[in-house]
């Protein structure tokens, strides 16, 4: 049976290596994890604040975007004033020839 515990201690080694394969991997993952973390939640950081600008930037330009409609139809509305009393300045001129030649 010495074939057997040859094998039988092969197998022990061959494990025992296997595990110090495992553990020093599973150490060397945790390393990474823990020095990407920082930077990881720096970048986190990062991308949460250009979201926040994004969302600012989106904000303001709808802002500006009624201002300019709230602008524009305030225009339009002296505009059309204008016109209106454009035509009761011509009325107006109108009735004093009338009333010069009459």
């Amino acid at each position: 049976m010495p074939d057997n515990s040859y094998q039988a201690g092969e197998m022990a080694a061959s494990l025992a290596r296997l595990r110090k394969l495992s553990d020093e991997r599973q150490a060397e993952l945790q390393k990474q994890q823990h020095a990407a973390g920082p930077s990881d939640d720096a970048a986190q950081r990062r991308t949460e604040a250009l979201d926040s600008r994004d969302g600012a930037l989106v904000r303001r330009a709808e802002t500006a975007d009624r201002r300019d409609e709230t602008q524009e139809q305030r225009e339009t509305l002296l505009n059309d004033r204008q016109t209106a009393l454009d035509q009761r300045e011509q009325l107006l001129d109108r009735r004093a020839d009338e009333d010069r030649h009459a």
